[in-house]
C-alpha cells in the first residue's frame, strides 16, 4: 500500500536525477498524502493523512506489488526483509538514488507480454499476485494463462485454471466459441455477428449497456497542424469535426445492435439515458455539430476556404484507429472518410493492431477509439483532459495535448466535496472548453454482447470495466 502512494502521488519523482514512477493515475489525489504514513499494528495497519479533502480517497490507495519482490529486480542480492527495508529507508528518506533505480523497475520489468512473453525461466518476482490468480505462461501477443494463487486470501476462484487469448477477427473468436475452444468472449457486436451467435447451440448471448464510450479526438501535436497559426489551426480542427458523420454512424453501425442507441452529445459524459444528458446538450456547446449534414458541410467548407482549401487543394489529414479486423470500427472509418472528402478534407485512413501504443506520438492528426469508466468518479476525467500545472505537462492520459488550464480547475473541483448541481456546473464548464476548442466530439455509447458457453454459470457483465471478468471468483461450470 505504501508502494501504491509512491507511485501515483508524484511525490517521489525527481526530474533533477530521472526518478519518475509510471503511473496512468499520476497527481489524482493521492499527492495531497505528503506526510509518511504512520504504520502500526504490527505492520498490519496503516493510516495515511490527507492535506485536504479528495472525494474519492476510498479508491484511490490499493494493494499491488509487494515491495520486496520490487526492490529486489533492482537489488538481487537483498533478502525478502532487507529489501523491504531498503525500500522504506529510501521513501522516508528520499533517497533518489535507491527509488530511481527501483522506480526504473517498476517502468521496464513487467513489459514482458511485449517482449519476452512468460516461461519457466522468467523471474519468479515480475509475477507475485496479490490477486485471485497468478501467470503461468504467455505468449506475447496471443495469450495469458492464470492458475489459482494457493496464497490468494480471498474467496477463492471455483475455476482453477483460466486462459485469455487474443483472436482479433470476430469471426474466428466466434467460430472458437462454438468449437468449444474459448468459453467466454466480449466481442465488438454488429447485428449480423450478434444473429450468427444467437444461432450458435451452445452459446448464451447476454446483451449490457457497458460505460464505455466512442469518441474522436485531434492530436494537436499531429503532423497537418505544425506551424500552423492557433486560429488557423483551430478553424481547420472545428472544419472536420463538422463532418463526422456521427448520426450516419449510429444509424448504420450501432442501431442494428441496440435500437435505441442515440448520438452522444456530452464528453464528460452523461449517457443518453441520464437526465442530465440533454441539460448539458443543450449549454456546452455541441449543438453546431448536430445539425444536419447540408449544414455542418456548409460551415466547413466556408471555414476550409477561410485558409485556401477546396475540394482541388484539399486539407490533408492521417487518421489512427485501432484493431483492422474490427468490422464496427472499419465501417466507422469508411464513413468519416467518405464525409470529410465532401468538405474538402482528405483524411488518409491508418488503422493499426497495435494502435494504443501510437498515442501521444504526434505521428497523426486524428484519433478515434473508446473510453472505458471504471467509476462512478467524474475524478478520472483529469488525467485525460487535464493539464499538469506542478510539470506544465499534459496529465497521464491526455494523448493530444490539449493545454486549457479553465479545463484544468474545473475537473480538479470534483476532488473536493461537491454537491450534485456543483459537479454539473464543474462539468458544463469543462465541456464548453471543449467544444469552444475544436479538440474532438463524442459519438456514441458502446452496446455490449457477451457471449459464453451455456455450461458457464455466473457470468454477470457490468457496465464498468472490467466488464466481464470483475466476478471471476463466482464463475463455475
Amino acid at each position: 500500500m505504501l508502494l501504491s502512494w509512491v507511485v501515483s502521488s508524484g511525490n517521489f519523482d525527481n526530474p533533477a536525477n530521472g526518478t519518475l514512477w509510471d503511473s496512468a493515475g499520476k497527481r489524482a489525489g493521492t499527492d495531497k498524502i505528503t506526510k509518511f504514513p504512520v504504520i502500526s499494528d504490527g505492520g498490519r495497519t496503516v493510516t495515511f493523512t490527507y492535506d485536504e479533502f479528495v472525494s474519492n480517497w476510498e479508491i484511490q490507495i490499493g494493494v499491488g506489488k509487494p515491495v520486496h519482490a520490487l526492490t529486489q529486480l533492482a537489488y538481487p542480492s537483498d533478502s525478502d526483509q532487507a529489501a523491504k527495508v531498503r525500500f522504506f529507508k529510501a521513501v522516508r528518506a528520499k533517497d533518489w538514488s535507491t527509488l530511481k533505480r527501483i522506480a526504473d523497475q517498476w517502468n521496464t520489468a513487467y513489459n514482458i507480454l511485449n517482449t519476452t512473453g512468460v516461461t519457466a525461466s522468467t523471474n519468479p518476482n515480475l509475477l507475485v499476485s496479490g490477486g485471485g490468480y497468478i501467470v503461468k505462461s504467455a505468449v506475447p501477443g496471443k495469450s495469458v494463462t492464470l492458475e489459482v494463487n494457493p496464497r490468494y486470501y480471498g474467496t477463492k476462484p471455483k475455476i482453477k485454471n483460466f486462459q485469455m487469448v487474443v483472436i482479433n477477427d470476430a469471426t474466428a473468436a466466434a467460430q472458437a466459441l462454438a468449437n468449444g475452444e474459448v468459453d467466454a468472449m466480449l466481442p465488438q457486436p454488429t447485428k449480423e455477428s450478434v444473429a450468427n451467435l444467437q444461432k450458435q447451440a451452445n452459446t448464451r448471448v447476454i446483451g449490457f449497456s457497458a460505460a464505455l464510450y466512442e469518441h474522436i479526438d485531434i492530436d494537436l501535436n499531429g503532423p497537418a497542424w505544425k506551424g500552423m497559426s492557433a486560429q488557423k489551426a483551430e478553424d481547420l480542427r472545428r472544419a472536420f469535426l463538422l463532418t463526422v458523420p456521427r448520426q450516419e454512424i449510429v444509424d448504420k453501425l450501432v442501431k442494428g445492435v441496440d435500437a435505441n442507441a442515440r448520438v452522444l452529445n456530452s464528453i464528460t459524459p452523461y449517457f443518453t439515458v441520464n437526465p442530465n444528458h440533454a441539460k448539458m446538450a443543450a449549454a456546452n456547446g455541441v449543438r453546431p455539430y448536430t445539425a444536419n449534414e447540408a449544414t455542418r458541410l456548409a460551415e466547413a467548407r466556408r471555414l476550409l476556404a477561410k485558409h485556401g482549401y477546396n475540394a482541388n487543394n484539399p486539407l490533408e489529414l492521417t487518421m489512427l484507429w485501432g484493431t483492422p479486423t474490427n468490422e464496427r470500427r472499419t465501417g466507422q472509418a469508411e464513413l468519416i472518410v467518405a464525409a470529410a472528402a465532401k468538405a474538402g478534407i482528405k483524411v488518409s485512413s491508418k488503422p493499426q493492431v497495435a494502435w494504443g501504443g501510437q498515442l501521444g506520438l504526434g505521428k497523426h492528426d486524428i484519433q478515434f477509439f473508446a473510453w472505458s469508466q471504471t467509476s462512478t468518479f467524474f475524478n478520472s476525467i483529469r488525467a485525460i483532459y487535464g493539464w499538469d500545472t506542478t510539470t506544465d505537462k499534459p496529465r497521464a492520459q491526455n494523448y493530444f495535448g490539449w493545454k486549457n488550464l479553465k479545463a484544468e480547475e474545473a475537473l480538479s473541483r470534483h476532488f473536493g466535496k461537491l454537491t450534485e448541481a456543483q459537479r454539473f456546473n464543474a462539468n458544463l464548464t469543462f465541456e464548453k472548453e471543449y467544444f469552444a476548442d475544436a479538440i474532438g466530439l463524442p459519438i456514441f455509447q458502446h452496446p455490449s454482447v457477451a457471449a459464453v458457453n451455456k455450461g458457464l454459470k455466473n457470468i454477470k457483465p457490468g457496465p464498468f470495466s472490467p466488464n466481464l471478468v470483475w466476478n471471476y471468483w463466482e464463475w463455475s461450470w
